[in-house]
């Protein structure tokens, strides 16, 4: 019950996260999740999306362009297309032995990389959590304020950004 109770939100929140409507959370891992705790039994297994994968997916098929392009139907699917290739690759990495050289990294870089991935999840969440329109309304209000000069200098100059 209580990995239901803290599911249903997680689900909800990361398909919005990844750029699609919430009940897609709920549409395709809901179900696979359900028979995963009745098959197995173990009130200990927590299974699904985290949130630097669901980012990631926004990031890399460029969420926000390709649904006002092509649609949130379309959108989904790229996104499932999306989430085997990088579990196929997971799969892959694990059977070369990936993580015997993933546990060499120094103790200092692997909490970088931990501290890196906990800022990159809650900067694109903060749009979300102050602004009812997202990280669109966040944009639209910096584009209107006294630093718009500012964000475009530092976009034209760093490509990355």
């Amino acid at each position: 019950i209580i990995m239901a109770a803290t599911s249903v939100p997680q689900l909800v929140a990361y398909a919005e996260t990844t750029g699609y409507a919430s009940y897609r959370g709920l549409a395709t891992a809901g179900p696979s999740l359900f028979a995963w705790g009745l098959s197995t039994g173990s009130p200990f297994m927590s299974c699904g999306v985290t949130s630097i994968t669901a980012l990631m997916a926004k990031t890399d098929l460029d969420g926000d362009s390709y649904v006002a392009e092509h649609g949130e139907a379309e959108y989904a699917r790229i996104v499932a297309a999306y989430s085997l290739y990088i579990g196929l690759a997971s799969i892959l990495l694990a059977v070369v032995g990936f993580g015997k050289l993933a546990q060499s990294v120094p103790k200092n870089v692997r909490s970088g990389f931990k501290w890196g991935c906990a800022v990159g999840v809650v900067a694109s969440a903060v749009p979300n959590g102050l602004f009812a329109g997202g990280s669109r309304q966040l944009k639209a209000a910096v584009a209107e304020s006294a630093v718009s000069g500012l964000v475009k200098s530092v976009k034209e100059n760093l490509p990355m950004c």
